[in-house]
């Protein structure tokens, strides 16, 4: 497998967001910025009913905010251990329990589920946990993957991955090795951001492509 230019990574991230800007785009900033202040439940439950609707939408009515801040409460013993830690320097070994720990909490929680776990956990520590989604996962068609750009040009290898935190750990390992040796410079976002917004771009949003244009000639 090819190593990812710096150059390709820059620029997928500015196609990125000058597609939000286009419209009406700074949710991620709003969330991070109350996380930042002492909000972080609110900024959870935004994430939550926006970026992860799709789970959230079905609880919206019942869900149990004092028993989420509870959860939520239990885990920042293991956040507080990650204090400092990055996606380029953790030691998955070292931190396994830990990270386990907290995915497998957040996973389990109605509404939260396992697309929604990583999405706060990117909250809890923007420099360290990635977001990921059903596409990211490689859990869509073999046939899309083979499509997609980076796959093309040999960037990106398309493996499907499990939901549960084992299969999330490796997930990050393979993050780490994939863009490890990349540099990024950016005051306003974590470089795990970034990489989250090259992921969304090369494989969640042209794989969405292909399946609206797949079910219109169905049609």
């Amino acid at each position: 497998m090819k190593m990812i230019k710096n150059k390709d990574f820059i620029e997928s991230i500015k196609k990125l967001r000058k597609m939000e800007e286009q419209k009406g785009g700074g949710l991620y900033d709003m969330t991070l910025n109350l996380a930042n202040n002492g909000f972080k439940t609110e900024a959870y439950i935004i994430i939550l009913a926006t970026w992860n609707f799709g789970h959230f939408r079905y609880v919206i009515e019942n869900f149990n905010i004092e028993n989420f801040k509870k959860k939520l409460k239990e885990l920042q013993g293991p956040i507080d251990m990650m204090t400092g830690k990055t996606i380029r320097n953790i030691n998955f070994i070292e931190y396994k329990k830990d990270i386990v720990k907290i995915y497998t909490t957040l996973a389990h929680i109605k509404g939260v589920k396992y697309t929604g776990a990583s999405k706060v956990m990117h909250l809890m520590n923007p420099h360290l946990f990635i977001m990921w989604d059903n596409y990211i996962r490689g859990q869509k068609l073999k046939k899309h993957y083979q499509n997609l750009h980076i796959v093309k040009k040999g960037y990106w290898n398309h493996k499907r991955y499990g939901v549960d935190a084992n299969s999330y750990i490796q997930f990050l390992k393979d993050i780490q090795k994939l863009f490890g040796h990349l540099s990024y410079q950016d005051n306003t976002r974590t470089f795990a951001k970034a990489i989250d917004e090259y992921n969304y771009w090369n494989i969640s949003l042209p794989i969405r492509k292909m399946q609206r244009l797949a079910a219109t000639e169905r049609t």
